[in-house]
């Protein structure tokens, strides 16, 4: 009977595993006046969409700003492919870009939450830089292809936090440069989820 129960156990989460396994529907690489940028899509049997945003080979990737164009793009273009944008649940990148490395550096530096942190050898350091990363509202320009859609995206994981010197972004002021040995993220993986927008701000 245990045995029983236990492969019944066994199949239902297989069939879990399986139903949100993502397969590759279309990846699209887009050369931008200051880097490049690769989208690729995915979707899972169940519905679920995700999108992957990071470099094309070993071209820069670009600012989030010249990231909006292509994006646009690709949500119009899934359609075609049978997918509904509205539905796009995952969205998955890298901190790579400059614009994001040096924002990112300052509200570190200016955050007494992650100077503790350092202090303490890194104790919640992902969770502190979700929350600046979302209060700067550096992504928040991808929101403007997303709205469309009546949906808007949060970065809701971070790990594999990488960390370099703050002296290695330019200072504003006299005091960046009494915390250059500071640390500060110099790459992360992270995870953004989304959220459906009110019927206003849609309008708007």
């Amino acid at each position: 009977m245990k045995r029983w129960i236990i492969a019944i156990l066994f199949a239902v989460c297989m069939g879990k595993m399986q139903a949100h396994a993502f397969q590759t529907v279309k990846s699209w690489t887009f050369s931008l006046e200051h880097g490049s940028l690769r989208i690729d899509l995915k979707s899972s049997s169940d519905g679920m969409i995700s999108l992957g945003l990071g470099p094309s080979g070993q071209k820069p990737e670009a600012p989030i700003s010249e990231q909006i164009g292509p994006l646009k793009q690709v949500l119009s273009e899934m359609p075609s492919l049978g997918l509904d944008p509205h539905k796009v649940t995952y969205l998955g990148t890298r901190i790579f870009t400059q614009d994001v490395l040096e924002k990112l550096a300052y509200m570190c530096a200016d955050s007494p939450a992650w100077r503790l942190s350092m202090r303490d050898k890194g104790k919640d350091k992902e969770q502190i830089l979700i929350s600046l990363l979302n209060e700067s509202k550096v992504y928040e320009p991808y929101n403007e292809a997303f709205k469309l859609y009546g949906i808007q995206v949060h970065v809701t994981e971070a790990e594999k936090v990488g960390l370099m010197r703050f002296s290695q972004v330019p200072p504003r002021n006299a005091r960046d440069r009494g915390n250059a040995r500071l640390l500060v993220p110099a790459d992360a993986m992270l995870g953004m989820r989304f959220s459906q927008l009110d019927s206003r701000s849609v309008k708007e």
